[in-house]
């Protein structure tokens, strides 16, 4: 599966810190209006049983939340911390070109078929702050922990169930400009790992605007790209 999503933060960046030199917490809401593109196939080595996404299950466009929470310390040579967690949640309804095997059923060309899918991924990030200055600049180590479920169901076939969880380690890298005594900044982060044929990255831009009284809101951009060949079986 590869999805495009397109980030429109409405709300984000409920922050508070404590002596901001020494300790900073910050925790954020985000609202996503998304669009889903790809293919998908399952326990098949054969090309010729990708499902197109959107023209074959019908998958266009969706919204969802996203939440973080991010702990940023002086101690020296332990790393910062930042938590969050995605929920990915659609389905939807369309009609097969082709004849494919999904696992382990065969559903036939011209069939109506109807999906579901569901994408949760929890993140770990652990970051060194390398400058921090009029540029900040953030290197770590991002674990991904994937938990997707899946379902199809065609008019004539039946159905068939997926289930696919593991972790994903990637290498992860973040940068931000705060423009001083204005509340505004724009920043920019992301993970990025490929190995055995898979490749997998997550990235962001946003610009953020933050008050006196520590509430803020971004707008932005974000992609993830997910292709991965033989991940849990």
């Amino acid at each position: 599966m590869r999805h495009t999503l397109l980030l429109l933060v409405l709300l984000s960046s409920v922050c508070s810190s404590v002596y901001a030199d020494t300790l900073g917490v910050r925790a954020g809401v985000n609202y996503w209006n998304y669009d889903i593109s790809g293919t998908a196939r399952y326990k098949s080595p054969n090309a010729s049983d990708d499902i197109d996404v959107n023209n074959e299950l019908g998958y266009n466009d969706g919204s969802s939340f996203f939440y973080y929470v991010t702990l940023e310390h002086p101690v020296p040579f332990l790393p910062n911390v930042r938590l969050s967690y995605t929920d990915i949640d659609e389905d939807a309804n369309g009609r097969l070109t082709n004849t494919v095997v999904f696992g382990n059923k065969t559903f036939l060309v011209n069939e109506a078929v109807s999906s579901q899918v569901e994408l949760k991924q929890t993140d770990i990030t652990l970051y060194y702050r390398v400058l921090d200055n009029a540029v900040n600049l953030d290197l770590g180590l991002d674990a991904k922990y994937i938990d997707s479920t899946a379902s199809i169901t065609g008019s004539l076939s039946g159905s068939e169930d997926t289930d696919v969880s593991g972790w994903v380690p990637l290498g992860y890298a973040g940068v931000g400009v705060d423009l001083p005594l204005t509340g505004l900044g724009v920043s920019a982060d992301g993970a990025y790992v490929k190995y055995d044929g898979s490749s997998f990255y997550d990235f962001s831009v946003r610009a953020t605007y933050t008050t006196a009284w520590h509430l803020g809101v971004d707008i932005g951009y974000r992609k993830i790209k997910l292709d991965l060949d033989d991940f849990d079986n």
